[in-house]
């Protein structure tokens, strides 16, 4: 297996008054080349600090952590960040919120141009290039969020509960929009969330987090073909994989 992402032995903690708050106790994680890959748990369990790690925006306290084989060291062009909230700026349109990444990392705006605008028609935001954040739903906000996270053409994606503030129906059409994107990029998608159900529908395997320290309790293999309609929540293999990862959050008394 070709691993894109490397844990090993991973350990965070932060300090505190009291002392010192361990978020991560020893995560080993090998997540392979083009494999969508969830992490699943509840709130203060340590899965958007795994996700901090690995984008190289906060060091590990311990273990090795490899991105592509290379050890991070800090943020990388090779790496997309979806957060929870699309942080749009409002005055700026669709097109120049996207472009807004190929500023910061200093490339040429012109040449990504012509990509800026495949995006936005691959994401089902054509026509809307000009708009400000005022004028898009919420879905439609984080949908400029994710063609920002790509434009520079990451090999990977992260992303921390990027649907958690929407409605049901919202959250359900987003899943199947970023199913197909993922699907026509072919990217490595580390994918962070406390829904059972989403993470089954959308992954390769699913990390099955323990409360605080972080630990992983077990990774459950979602075998079910792709690409998969809503109609896959109703296989008997997405019930398996839901009542799997739920036993492993209820004997841990931590409900979805």
């Amino acid at each position: 297996m070709v691993a894109d992402i490397h844990l090993g032995n991973v350990s965070k903690t932060f300090p505190a008054k009291a002392g010192k708050v361990e978020a991560l106790g020893g995560i080993e994680l090998d997540v392979a080349r083009h494999e969508f890959v969830s992490v699943l748990g509840p709130s203060g369990c340590g899965k958007s600090t795994l996700l901090r790690i690995v984008a190289g925006l906060i060091p590990p306290s311990g273990g090795e952590v490899l991105v592509h084989g290379q050890p991070v060291d800090g943020p990388s062009s090779k790496v997309g960040i979806v957060f929870q909230s699309p942080v749009l700026l409002p005055w700026r349109t669709v097109l120049q919120n996207i472009e807004l990444q190929v500023e910061v990392r200093k490339l040429d705006r012109a040449a990504f141009r012509d990509k800026a605008h495949k995006l936005i028609s691959l994401v089902g935001l054509e026509g809307f290039a000009d708009s400000y954040p005022y004028q898009l739903s919420g879905g439609m906000q984080q949908r400029v969020s994710l063609c920002r996270a790509l434009i520079h053409d990451p090999s990977l994606l992260l992303m921390d509960e990027p649907f958690g503030a929407l409605d049901a129906l919202t959250r359900e059409q987003m899943g199947l929009e970023l199913q197909r994107v993922w699907l026509e990029t072919k990217k490595t998608v580390l994918f962070i969330t406390h829904s059972i159900a989403e993470a089954v529908f959308l992954s390769d395997r699913i990390v099955v987090m323990s409360a605080r320290p972080g630990r992983i309790q077990e990774i459950v293999t979602v075998d079910i073909p792709r690409p998969r309609t809503l109609d896959a929540m109703k296989d008997p293999r997405f019930h398996q994989a839901v009542d799997r990862a739920r036993k492993l959050m209820n004997a841990a008394g931590l409900p979805e």
